[in-house]
């Protein structure tokens, strides 16, 4: 066994010092998507922790309700610094402008609102969303939902007041001006507790600095796009694996090496060890550069961090060593190594913009079908939502399975002659 593995690493160390000699192929492995991502998040607003560095959501905003819950919202959604409103005068506008991509989303408060609030009737609000750049939308939405939720506790507390006012019969046959008076002193009473309460709460939680920081930088851009397109260029090396295989082929190394006591076991194995070295440089080289230079959080686990990446290592290597088995030569490899990188990147969200495998029906099917998506939804586990290793285990078990599939039909297909 120990004669095995020190065969592998005598391959994979070979393999290793080929690739190190190749400047403008680690070039692209390196540098190119870091400035991609740079260029991107920067773009988007983002940026290290500094105060004024802080992501701006561009939004449209109809107001058609002309009531008290209507400017209520508004006033909440104003004081979320994250947010840059226009207001437009209909919603036809503002459906047409963010359908061209200029905005991504427009809120519109319906005719009516104020009304069926006070009606105690089930109403809402309307988001429209720009669908290519959903991702962004959806942050939108969560903002909208929280600017809702004052209106919300007024009209319920509204509600209640004029339930108990009309089962306890005290105000029975009384004016209706009086009543509505002292609904509003009641009302206008509660809701002023209810804010003090908000601004000095009885129990207090109190939030570690590391945590409060962590917190702040949920919204970082970075997060987002750094993990897209590391993933991205980690299954660009497909091509690289596959031309490179078909090189030795061309050049008789493979026959050198199996005319040599070596098996065919530690030749595949050393050439897989040598490219899931490069992914796993790949990813810490990235992240640790937007950890340093951006503020990205890499979130709490180091343990999830290599469990994702080593089983994204392994899927990334064992696809390049299917295409190696499927393609006639390093030219027809290189080829579908680059056109399989953009289709499957598109497909399991690495282009960041539309993350296709979060779309519900065939779609969302199809776009899980990549380990891209499940490399992605990994890291962003870890990194925007803080969760530990245990919750990235499915993530990396599905890419495990890849790995396997595309193991097995490689060695079906492989011909070291």
């Amino acid at each position: 066994m120990r004669e095995i593995l020190r065969k592998t690493w005598a391959i994979a160390w070979k393999n290793l010092q080929v690739i190190s000699k190749d400047r403008g192929e680690l070039a692209i492995l390196f540098l190119l998507p870091l400035l991609f991502a740079s260029l991107l998040g920067l773009s988007s607003g983002g940026g290290s922790s500094d105060e004024d560095s802080t992501i701006q959501f561009d939004i449209y905003l109809v107001n058609e309700d002309q009531g008290l819950y209507g400017d209520m919202v508004i006033s909440v959604l104003e004081e979320i610094a994250v947010l840059n409103i226009e207001e437009l005068p209909s919603v036809e506008e503002a459906d047409k402008l963010v359908g061209e991509g200029e905005r991504l989303a427009a809120v519109i408060i319906p005719a009516g609102f104020s009304e069926m609030i006070d009606a105690y009737d089930r109403t809402a609000l309307d988001v429209i969303v720009d669908p290519i750049q959903q991702v962004w939308a959806n942050q939108v939405t969560g903002l909208v939902n929280y600017a809702v939720a004052p209106p919300t506790v007024y009209g319920e507390v509204q509600y209640a007041i004029r339930s108990l006012i009309d089962d306890s019969g005290l105000l029975e046959g009384a004016d209706p001006a009086v009543r509505l008076a002292i609904e509003a002193q009641t009302i206008g009473a509660i809701m002023t507790q209810l804010q003090e309460m908000e601004s000095d709460p009885l129990i207090v939680i109190d939030t570690p600095a590391g945590l409060a920081a962590e917190s702040e930088e949920s919204f970082n851009v970075f997060a987002i796009v750094i993990p897209g397109f590391t993933v991205m260029f980690a299954f660009f090396l497909i091509g690289t694996i596959a031309q490179a295989m078909h090189t030795e082929k061309d050049q008789g190394t493979f026959r050198r090496l199996l005319a040599a006591p070596l098996d065919r076991g530690a030749i595949v194995g050393g050439t897989m060890l040598a490219f899931m070295i490069i992914v796993f440089f790949q990813v810490v080289f990235l992240f640790g550069i937007a950890a340093v230079a951006f503020g990205m959080p890499i979130g709490n686990s180091i343990v999830g961090l290599l469990l994702v990446t080593l089983a994204l290592s392994l899927a990334a290597t064992s696809l390049g060593l299917l295409l190696a088995s499927a393609t006639k030569n390093g030219k027809q490899a290189g080829a579908f190594g680059l056109v399989l990188g953009f289709v499957l990147a598109g497909l399991g969200g690495a282009l960041i913009q539309f993350r296709v495998y979060e779309a519900e029906g065939f779609l969302g099917f199809v776009g899980k079908l990549s380990p891209h998506a499940h490399a992605i939804e990994g890291y962003s586990r870890l990194m925007q939502d803080g969760l530990n290793a245990v919750d990235v285990v499915p993530q990396a078990l599905i890419l495990v399975g890849f790995s396997v599939v595309f193991f097995l039909a490689a060695m079906w297909l492989l011909k070291f002659e």
